[in-house]
């Protein structure tokens, strides 16, 4: 599929390596994510109604499920459409995207510490550009 085609081999062994380092690590993951994207971008708390220790871990499974799936991508791409399609219904921005991207990163960041390279960082950024775009129908 034409969109993955920005992630190389190398991009997909540093997201499936990384992702392994915080395996265990699900809520504290998540909730850096969500802690970030609140303070950045204060009008998304609104959109979420549940229990936010368990949204942290319903993301870390998706984000789970999408980077085993980097390397048979065709399995993923229902749940990825999926994705997209609820966050279309509940008026999700392009603008938010980039906060949760931002958030991301940081959350990567915070978790791995110092195992979070320059290298892991850009594969990680392209790796949800790829997400993002096809969520947003790109």
């Amino acid at each position: 599929m034409a969109e993955w085609d920005i992630l190389t081999k190398d991009d997909i062994k540093r997201i499936q390596e990384s992702y392994g380092k915080i395996e265990g690590r699900h809520q504290e993951t998540g909730d850096y994510l969500y802690r970030h994207l609140f303070e950045c971008c204060p009008d998304v708390a609104d959109i979420f109604k549940v229990d936010m220790k368990e949204q942290s871990m319903t993301l870390m499974r998706m984000v789970k499920t999408v980077v085993e799936g980097l390397n048979n991508v065709e399995i993923i791409m229902p749940a990825i459409q999926k994705m997209g399609q609820r966050h279309n219904d509940i008026g999700i921005t392009p603008a938010q995207y980039g906060y949760f991207k931002e958030s991301l990163l940081y959350a990567l960041g915070k978790v791995l510490g110092k195992d979070f390279t320059p290298e892991i960082k850009e594969s990680w950024g392209r790796f949800y550009d790829v997400l993002s775009g096809l969520m947003k129908g790109n």
